[in-house]
C-alpha cells in the first residue's frame, strides 16, 4: 500500500526504506541525526575548482519526506590550501564541509536552516567560504578545533524555516 500510494514498485520502496535503515544505523550513505531526531542525508558534489577558491555543493535531504530541505555552497580559500599544504584541493574541500556540517549539528542546529551572512543577498545566505584569517595554521589544528568544538563561525546563524520554507516551497508539500 505504501509503495502504491507513493507510486513505485514495492522492491524500489523496500530498497529506500533499508537504506534509510542502514543511514540511521550509522552504515548508510552520509547522514547526521540533528539536535531535535530527525534524519538528514548529505550529497554532495563539486561545485567550483579555480584560482580563488575550491567549493561543494552540499545537499541536504530528510529520507523520511523524500525531500531537499537546502542546498549550501563550501568552499576554501586558496590561500588556506596553499597554508596548509594540500594536495588535493577537492578530497579536502569536501571533508572539511562534511566537518563542518557535522560541526554545526554536534552544537545544536539544525542542518537545514543554516544561514551564512558572509556574502550579502538573500541568494547568497546557503554560501560559505573559510578565509585564512578564521583558520588555524594546519588541517590538522582545524578539525580538532571542530571536534572540540572550540572554534567558531562568526559568519552563521539559523533561521526558524528551513532554507527550503524561506526559498518558497510550501510546508504542505513537505508531507506529499
Amino acid at each position: 500500500m505504501q509503495a502504491d500510494k507513493k507510486g513505485v514498485s514495492l522492491n524500489a520502496h523496500l530498497l529506500r526504506v533499508l537504506e534509510i535503515h542502514l543511514m540511521n544505523s550509522g552504515f548508510g550513505p552520509t547522514s547526521l541525526t540533528s539536535p531535535s531526531g530527525r534524519l538528514f542525508q548529505i550529497r554532495c558534489e563539486p561545485y567550483l575548482d579555480n584560482i580563488d577558491e575550491t567549493t561543494w555543493a552540499f545537499f541536504i535531504d530528510e529520507p523520511k519526506y523524500e525531500k531537499e530541505r537546502a542546498y549550501y555552497l563550501i568552499g576554501i580559500g586558496r590561500t588556506i590550501l596553499r597554508d596548509w599544504n594540500v594536495k588535493d584541493k577537492a578530497t579536502v574541500s569536501k571533508e572539511v564541509g562534511l566537518a563542518l556540517l557535522a560541526y554545526y549539528n554536534r552544537v545544536g542546529m539544525e542542518i537545514d536552516r543554516l544561514v551564512w551572512n558572509q556574502y550579502p543577498g538573500p541568494d547568497n545566505d546557503g554560501r560559505r567560504v573559510l578565509q585564512v584569517s578564521e583558520v588555524p595554521e594546519t588541517l590538522e589544528e582545524f578539525f580538532d578545533l571542530l571536534m572540540t568544538e572550540k572554534w567558531s563561525d562568526k559568519f552563521v546563524s539559523q533561521d526558524e524555516k528551513s532554507q527550503d520554507l524561506r526559498r518558497g516551497r510550501q510546508e504542505a508539500a513537505l508531507y506529499r
